[in-house]
């Protein structure tokens, strides 16, 4: 029994991408005896059979060069999955991610539909409960009887095709996301002009910066028309203003935190004096918006999803 393998390179590879693993099928890590895969014409996928390894083992991808073996740059080992892992399913996965598409055989399909539950294996259940309790008025009165796919029946399986029994595995390796990972973005701000600059204030929820040495945790990048502000905290809170309505001259632009006040001051250096009765450009055209060529005194504004 084996199992067809698909991987997708992001680049030509030097040399022959071959999988090997703590199976026996695949060489024990034994790269002398890793599985080769075949390039398919020109193009950056590669496919093969390969021997049905045990559920949950650990293999990786590896590039076979004449001078040696690279491993696929990633830490962790991937890791065949438990379910739907039968003969002539197939794989696929792209070399140096760890997420592995699953795609079970038509056997398998069929064999999971005829594969019913009984009756007695649903005893203790809520669902049985709501069943007894409620008879024919349950809102689960479908489930109560048996049900079997006859023999003779034909199952039919394809893309978007339901045939029933458990639900079948279509991916696997995907790694989560950890909290340092997640940003979250900010989205208050209020903001002021005045000769030579724009301040812009931005609250911060309480007990985000720690009371000593807030500053090392804020990052401010200061461009013509952008600024981004950094809080590298867990979780990692950012913000970030484009299209500014004027140029700035970035290297007078300054970034003060006031841990004490729970809030970061951006000071916006103007590259040329004119006065902003908007932040951005783009919140110039909102409807009730000022125009650009109102002659009206420097204004100063709040933004809760959009300048008011």
């Amino acid at each position: 029994m084996s199992l067809r393998l698909e991987v997708v390179c992001e680049s030509t590879p030097d040399g022959t991408i071959g999988v090997c693993g703590a199976d026996a099928s695949l060489g024990e890590w034994d790269l002398s005896r890793a599985v080769t895969l075949t390039q398919q014409e020109t193009s950056l996928r590669w496919e093969g059979d390969v021997p049905l390894p045990a559920g949950e083992s650990d293999f990786k991808l590896v590039v076979i060069q004449a001078g040696g073996t690279q491993w696929e740059p990633m830490e962790a080992n991937r890791r065949f999955p438990s379910r739907a892992l039968s003969d002539a399913c197939k794989l696929t996965m792209t070399f140096g991610h760890p997420q592995i598409g699953v795609e079970a055989s038509a056997d398998f399909h069929q064999a999971n539909a005829r594969n019913h539950r009984k009756m007695e294996d649903r005893r203790g259940s809520a669902l049985q409960e709501n069943v007894d309790r409620k008879g024919d008025n349950a809102y689960y009165f479908a489930h109560n009887r048996e049900f079997e796919v006859p023999e003779h029946a034909k199952v039919i399986t394809g893309p978007g095709l339901i045939t029933g029994g458990a639900p079948v595995l279509i991916e696997a390796g995907a790694t989560l996301g950890t909290e340092a990972d997640r940003t979250v973005w900010l989205k208050d701000y209020s903001w002021s002009d005045s000769t030579g600059k724009v301040k812009v204030y931005v609250p911060l929820p309480e007990g985000l910066l720690p009371a000593d040495n807030a500053d090392g945790i804020v990052e401010a990048n200061f461009t013509a028309n952008q600024v981004d502000l950094t809080i590298n905290c867990k979780p990692r809170h950012g913000l970030k203003i484009e299209k500014l309505n004027g140029e700035l001259n970035v290297e007078s632009c300054t970034c003060r935190v006031e841990a004490h006040k729970n809030r970061i001051v951006l000071q916006l250096a103007k590259k040329r004096e004119t006065t902003w009765y908007n932040l951005t450009k783009k919140d110039a055209s909102t409807p009730g918006g000022a125009s650009s060529l109102d002659l009206r005194p420097p204004v100063a504004g709040h933004r809760r999803g959009a300048l008011v």
